[in-house]
């Protein structure tokens, strides 16, 4: 690397020896470098030293700021989730916003996340593949609280339907909707001559049929339903 990296080489310690505060600048560029890299090679192709190399920075250093490539990775990834984290925690909320509401913020979210990050959806599902355990604790907070997935328990039990509360539904309803497409895009563009103006016609189109899956799955005058009531209810409208 010549001259910078050797410039970076002490520079996770200061003159008298102690060690030196993070630069968020130098930060930045080493999370930008290497969201690229785990993108383009995978988690397993992605070394410490080649994120070195793409952020100019020396190893030492890179390890000083982030410890070891799981913790960068996780890290890296759970700040573009972040926004689709709080979204989605809306939705298991008791009281607040009304679900329909919710629900369509959510919507509206996901949307805007896939145009910000397009290949992000097809990089997760490869790595749950590679690196089933890794990807789990990345998207982990996704899951619905225990209370919903008891509710289901107790449902099955009780021989009362097929135990899948609406809420639960919903979010894999709107998951195929709206993320298949994006997972889909390079067949649907080879095949379909679709380009990316009219991809993103589709995009806004798939998110108008979840809005009108959200209110018509919740029936009547939805923005009044609550959690509770969408939790316990199997058979609701069509």
């Amino acid at each position: 690397m010549g001259t910078e990296t050797h410039d970076e080489e002490d520079a996770s310690r200061s003159h008298d020896g102690r060690a030196s505060p993070i630069d968020e600048g130098r930060a930045s560029r080493i999370k930008a470098a290497a969201k690229q890299l785990f993108i383009d090679k995978g988690y397993d192709g992605t070394t410490m030293q080649s994120i070195a190399d793409a952020s100019r920075v020396n190893k030492a250093l890179l390890h000083y700021y982030f410890e070891s490539k799981d913790r960068l990775f996780l890290l890296i990834f759970r700040e573009e989730l972040a926004e689709l984290s709080d979204t989605m925690a809306e939705l298991w909320k008791e009281g607040g916003r009304p679900l329909t509401e919710r629900f369509e913020a959510w919507i509206d979210t996901l949307v805007a996340f896939l145009e910000r990050s397009p290949r992000l959806p097809l990089f997760i599902i490869a790595e749950m593949a590679r690196n089933p355990e890794l990807i789990k604790e990345l998207i982990a907070e996704f899951s619905p609280p225990e209370h919903i997935l008891s509710l289901a328990d107790a449902k099955r039990l009780e021989g009362r339907g097929p135990g899948l509360p609406v809420l639960v539904e919903l979010v894999e309803a709107i998951y195929s909707l709206i993320l298949f497409p994006a997972v889909a895009a390079p067949m649907i563009r080879h095949f379909l001559g679709v380009d990316e103006a009219l991809e993103r016609g589709l995009r806004a189109s798939q998110a108008r049929l979840a809005k009108d899956l959200v209110r018509r799955r919740l029936g009547g005058d939805s923005t009044e339903t609550g959690l509770r009531e969408a939790m316990e209810r199997g058979d609701g409208p069509r």
